[in-house]
């Protein structure tokens, strides 16, 4: 009788820098079935697309940012639930505030390694599922 092989979860990463955009792929792609957006209005159109099972975006990113992505996600009803992570180089605690105000389901400050953000993202996926 055939097994039946288990779909990875589907992650999107919205990185500006590609060298840490592909360090995360690399790293993550044992876990997640990985995709990358450049920039925040490409990471919204991909989400709304081929909805992930969780969103890493960067706060900081050309053309829309990652607070205004994180928005724009929440107010779409394909993907108001959508588990999304923001990291960010800054340590200015009012960013982790609007973070949150825009919808961010949780929030990484750089550097942050690479298994706490694995976990963070699994614990996402893990906790959509119990939904």
């Amino acid at each position: 009788m055939p097994t039946r092989v288990e779909a990875r979860p589907r992650l999107l990463i919205a990185e500006d820098d590609r060298d840490l955009a592909e360090t995360m792929r690399e790293v993550l792609e044992e876990d997640f079935a990985v995709d990358v957006a450049v920039n925040g209005s490409d990471a919204v159109e991909m989400a709304q697309g081929e909805r992930p099972d969780v969103v890493v975006m960067d706060a900081r990113m050309p053309k829309m940012n990652g607070i205004e992505a994180c928005r724009a996600l929440r107010h779409d009803p394909r993907t108001a639930t959508l588990p999304i992570i923001l990291v960010t180089g800054s340590s200015e605690p009012e960013l982790a505030h609007a973070a949150f105000d825009a919808g961010a389901t949780d929030y990484l400050s750089k550097p942050f390694s690479i298994s706490q953000l694995r976990s963070r993202a699994m614990t996402c996926v893990l906790r959509q599922q119990a939904v």
